[in-house]
């Protein structure tokens, strides 16, 4: 207020992490050009980080292993600020052409292999080969690197994740089951929403945004397909993605 009484600015305070992310992403050039500004001093750390690692013999083994986390950390980082970026683009797009869904599993599973085995968690695949869908690999690998990712971070305690596979004349379903901690039913209605995180999961204080699995389902809408997910609290949850065959044109 000023001397006349009269209101001459506010002040917004957020009581959680959750309202101010919902706040800075409702500008969406603001998101954009923070994410930009993110990107370029991380992938910096992250280069000169693989340079020192790489020659890494004169480093004491607490060194590298601290560097590790640095890396890892940074990697997470950057992922994250790649979901915002496409979480602040209406354009996401896709180029769906005849993709075999077997060589998008292997090479998933090739990428998750190194966060399983910190995570004492096995990887298992029943998927046959060929299995063919119309479907751009570059994004449908996206969805299913974050699905992976999510079932191994969300098995804390261990267990097995499971990514299975199979096909009828016009869909294919591709199907990726863990035994972790799960969610409940309420939660499991919400996980596709903007910033929504579970409780089991704020409460086990497993880090995230809630971004990914927004942008998963944005995916596969994308493709005239869908995403579905099922869960029980301590029970482990499955995500079910349904893909076209054929291109619907």
């Amino acid at each position: 207020m000023d001397d006349g009484g009269r209101l001459t600015g506010a002040v917004v305070v957020y009581s959680d992490v959750t309202g101010l992310v919902e706040a800075v992403a409702a500008n969406e050039e603001l998101v954009s050009n923070v994410s930009h500004e993110f990107r370029s001093p991380l992938n910096s750390i992250l280069g000169n980080i693989d340079l020192v690692l790489e020659d890494s013999d004169g480093l004491s083994a607490l060194t590298v292993q601290r560097l590790g986390v640095v890396q890892r950390n940074s990697e997470r980082l950057l992922a994250l600020v790649s979901d915002l970026t496409l979480e602040a683009s209406a354009a996401l797009k896709v180029h769906p052409k005849r993709t075999d869904i077997s060589g998008l599993v292997e090479t998933s599973i090739g990428s998750a292999q190194a966060q399983a085995e910190r995570s004492a968690v096995a990887l298992v695949a029943d998927v046959p080969s060929p299995l063919w869908a119309f479907a751009d690999p570059l994004r449908i690998g996206q969805a299913l690197d974050n699905l992976v990712s999510n079932a191994i971070k969300y098995s804390p305690d261990g267990g097995t994740v499971t990514i299975s596979a199979a096909g009828t004349e016009n869909w294919v379903k591709l199907v990726v089951r863990d035994t972790g901690m799960g969610m409940a039913p309420e939660d499991a209605a919400k996980v596709f929403s903007r910033f929504f995180r579970a409780e089991s999961a704020r409460d086990a204080a497993i880090p995230g945004a809630g971004l990914g699995l927004s942008i998963t389902k944005t995916i596969l809408e994308r493709h005239g397909g869908a995403i579905a997910c099922s869960s029980d609290l301590g029970g482990g949850s499955t995500f079910t993605m349904t893909l076209p065959v054929e291109s619907a044109g």
